[in-house]
């Protein structure tokens, strides 16, 4: 039943839990017109699947009313039956999002792991060893993986400041 339930709502029993815990926090007007709209949803679902019982045809109506009451749209939680407006929306929280992955670059913690074993690094350059040698080296010795691109842009940075 579990995975019949699954199909038809198009949730898991773990999600549809949080979704009914997101529809008891929300004000009592909202839930009456959540309820109404699952009542609408049933005899729908009743003409599409009459093959399913009453009772399950009831909560898959009122848990896909509550997707379409606003569930799907908060905390990212995706676009499965977004509106136009809603999917604009999402369409600048991605360029939002993706903006701020461009402009914040590499992880840090690599960059710290790295200049952990700066020490070995510069004496690998200094016996003649180029980037990928060394990078080679880090990720068999140290279980860094990191590429020579990325080792030559951090040696420019702390060898020519430093």
């Amino acid at each position: 039943m579990t995975e019949q339930l699954n199909l038809i709502t198009g949730l898991t029993e773990h999600e549809r839990k949080k979704l009914f815990s997101w529809v008891a926090s929300l004000p009592e007007e909202q839930i009456i017109e959540i309820f109404q709209d699952g009542v609408k949803r049933s005899f729908q679902l009743k003409g599409a699947r009459p093959e399913l019982s009453g009772r399950i045809t009831k909560y898959c109506a009122f848990v896909m009313a509550a997707r379409k009451g606003g569930w799907d749209t908060i905390k990212g939680k995706g676009y499965r039956v977004a509106d136009q407006e809603q999917y604009d929306d999402f369409s600048h929280l991605r360029r939002a999002a993706a903006a701020t992955l461009v402009t914040r670059g590499r992880k840090p913690v690599l960059r710290r792991k790295i200049l952990a074993y700066w020490g070995e690094v510069k004496e690998l350059k200094a016996d003649g060893m180029g980037f990928r040698v060394i990078a080679g080296y880090l990720q068999s010795k140290r279980k860094l993986k990191i590429s020579a691109t990325y080792l030559s842009k951090l040696w420019k940075e702390v060898e020519t400041n430093g």
